[in-house]
Formats: C-alpha cells, structure tokens, sequence
C-alpha cells in the first residue's frame, strides 16, 4: 500500500506499507524512516526539512481497510490520489494544499470533508450490497419455498376444492381452495417482498447520491426493523449471517457519522 501527500510547492511525504508489517517514509525522496515498528500512540513521526513536525498515523478499523493519515503540526494533510483534483465550481485542477480554487476562488473541501465522503461512500455501497443480498435472498427462498410447496400441491390437486381440508392448519380451517391459494400466495409472498426491500435499498443507495443523510438513515432504520422483524417471526434468525450484518451495520454508522460532519461543515 502507497500513500503520497503533497504538503505544498516544495515538500512531498510518501509512505510505503509493505509486507510483514515494514513501513518506509521518505521526504521529497529521503527516508526519514524504515521499521516494522508504529510509535506508542500507533504512529510514525518525523520532521519535515523545514523544522515543522510531522506524523502518520495508522489505525484500524473495525471494518474496512486502516485509517492512515497526515497531520503536519494540528493540520490533517488531503492524500494526493490517483485522479486529480478539481473545483466543484468551476472544474478547475487544484493541487491537494491548495485552501481555495486559484480560478474561482471558491473553498476547497478539508482533509476532513475527503475522509467523511469516503466513509458516506462506503455507507452508499453497504446499501446498495443490501439491495443485492434482498434480491439474491428472495430468489434462494422463493426456489426453496416452490421446492417444498409443490409435493403439498400435487397432493391437493386430487381433492375436491370445495371440500374442508381434515387438519387445521396453525388453529384455522382452510377448504382445499383456500389451502391452494395460502400456499401458492406463502411461496410468491418470499419473493415479492424482498423484491420489495431490494427496490427501496437501491432507491435509497441512489438518493444518497444526492441527500446522503436522509438516505443513510432510511436505510439504517429500514434495514434494523427487518432484522428486528425477523428475529420475531423466527429467532433462529437473528443469529443467522451476524458477523454480515454487524459489519453492514458498521458502515451505516460511519456513514451517518460523516454525513452529518459533512452537512455540519457546509451548514
């Protein structure tokens, strides 16, 4: 893993992650440090040619790949990416230090505004990941449900439908008409609802686009009644895919977490 940041005109920290756990920094191509090694507080300080103090520091999430970042003196430093920067006003390419757009002017976004868009992004994809999984979900299940229901059918089909089926069925009594249709309609039911959850997720992963705040928490809240619902109807089910759900959870959190930052810091 590579990270390069340009400080300003005439200073560039580069840091390089490599295998079992070796981290090299160099400055404008000097190293400044090589170990296996973080510092106490899991970070690698050095000094800028300047005097000014420097430091990366490396954390790990619960989810997702670690936070590194590089903080010169109290400042947080915007990571060069691979794409460059530009203006959101007038398209302008500006460089990762630049505070305003040299054409127009306008602010640029923080080093904080970047890290929160990343983790709203991570939250826009954790929905549209629901999305799948209910889509994915409904036709495993529907399959299943079919599977089963048809040997019950066949059996149906050789008996009067206006006749009283002999059996109550969960303290009701069905004629064999009904019965058909109760069964027919159980097995399309899987299918349609999560149909159902898998259009309102990816409605949701697209508003986020534009409102990720709303959104995010739609999904959140939307995604939690389910899991609640489930855990009613079949409390097998809550411990089913725990670990899938904990880390989906996650990242809905971070997203929230930065959306609000993000509509904090334009507020």
């Amino acid at each position: 893993m590579d990270k390069t940041w340009e400080v300003d005109e005439t200073n560039t920290v580069k840091a390089r992650f490599g295998g079992f756990g070796k981290k090299v920094v160099t400055v404008n191509g000097k190293e400044v440090y090589n170990s296996r090694k973080l510092g106490p507080k899991g970070e690698i300080p050095f000094s800028l040619p300047d005097g000014r103090a420097a430091a990366i520091a490396v954390k790990s999430g619960f989810v997702g790949s670690p936070a590194i970042d590089l903080r010169i003196g109290s400042d947080l430093m915007v990571e060069t990416g691979k794409t460059p920067i530009k203006c959101a006003s007038c398209g302008a390419v500006a460089k990762p230090y630049d505070r305003f757009c040299a054409k127009c002017g306008n602010a640029m976004p923080t080093a904080q505004d970047y890290s929160n868009r990343k983790h709203v992004k991570s939250a826009t994809g954790a929905i549209t990941a629901l999305a799948v999984l209910f889509l994915i979900a409904g036709i495993v299940m529907f399959f299943a449900a079919k599977g089963n229901a048809e040997p019950v059918l066949a059996k149906l089909q050789g008996m009067d439908a206006g006749s009283m089926y002999p059996t109550p069925i969960q303290g009701r009594t069905y004629s064999v008409g009904e019965l058909r249709k109760q069964i027919v309609w159980e097995t399309w039911s899987v299918l349609v609802v999560n149909l159902i959850m898998a259009s309102i997720m990816l409605g949701l992963s697209i508003w986020a686009r534009r409102s990720p705040l709303p959104a995010v928490l739609i999904a959140t809240a939307t995604y939690a009644v389910v899991i609640v619902a489930g855990a009613i109807s079949n409390p097998a089910s809550f411990g089913q895919g725990v670990f899938l759900k904990i880390i989906i959870i996650a990242f809905l959190a971070k997203g929230i977490k930065a959306a609000l930052a993000l509509r904090t810091a334009s507020a």
